[in-house]
């Protein structure tokens, strides 16, 4: 599982520093040019990952607070694109080959109520009252929720003055419209008038 946690790390890193979200994203962003995968983005999360273990000698109470954002994280992480699809995209968002139809809302909508739920419960303590220390303390929402603060600050102090979103190639917007058309005039025909580009699945022009 840890191997599994690792790759899924490694593609998100990739994808922030391919949109140039994070520091030296000129090289996390590199893929390797043998195995076609970002070993750059590997590694880094590889390292960063033994340097967080390293909390394991500052005793139970610091690892302890890494281990128990594990399920909170995952759920906040899913289940984002699903309230933006849900509460802000509505009937605007264009469905993969595989979706749930009419109930892609209601579900998503149950889906996003029971992380509004889950959240505040994973983040209490197993024990209350006088029994309470900071041994029993559940530190979740110091621990995840101190660094969702600081990336918020960043985002209105800078990020959301030069971030435009991800970055999305021709070939991705078009796959599954068929006979996708690009209005425009066509490369090297030298015609004044507007032609209408076809693109095939592949991405090429005909």
């Amino acid at each position: 599982m840890g191997q599994g946690c690792m790759i899924a790390a490694s593609r998100v890193t990739f994808a922030y520093a391919r949109d140039d979200c994070l520091p030296f994203s000129f090289l996390l962003k590199k893929v390797n040019t043998r195995t076609r995968t970002p070993v750059n983005a590997v590694w880094f999360n590889c390292l960063v990952g033994c340097l967080v273990l390293l909390l394991i000698f500052g005793g139970s109470i610091a690892i302890g607070a890494i281990f128990s954002i594990g399920a909170l994280a995952a759920f906040v992480a899913f289940t984002i694109p699903i309230f933006i699809r849900v509460f802000f995209v509505g009937n605007n968002f264009r469905p993969g080959p595989w979706n749930l139809g009419r109930f892609s809302i209601p579900i998503g909508v149950v889906a996003s109520a029971f992380v509004a739920l889950m959240v505040p419960i994973l983040c209490l303590p197993s024990v209350t009252g006088s029994d309470l220390d900071a041994s029993g303390m559940n530190w979740t929402a110091v621990v995840y929720g101190g660094p969702m603060i600081l990336v918020m600050i960043w985002w209105v102090v800078s990020a959301r003055k030069w971030f435009k979103g991800p970055k999305v190639n021709v070939q991705h917007m078009m796959l599954g419209n068929e006979g996708a058309v690009i209005e425009g005039k066509e490369a090297g025909s030298g015609s004044e008038d507007g032609e209408a580009v076809v693109v095939d699945g592949k991405g090429k022009a005909t």
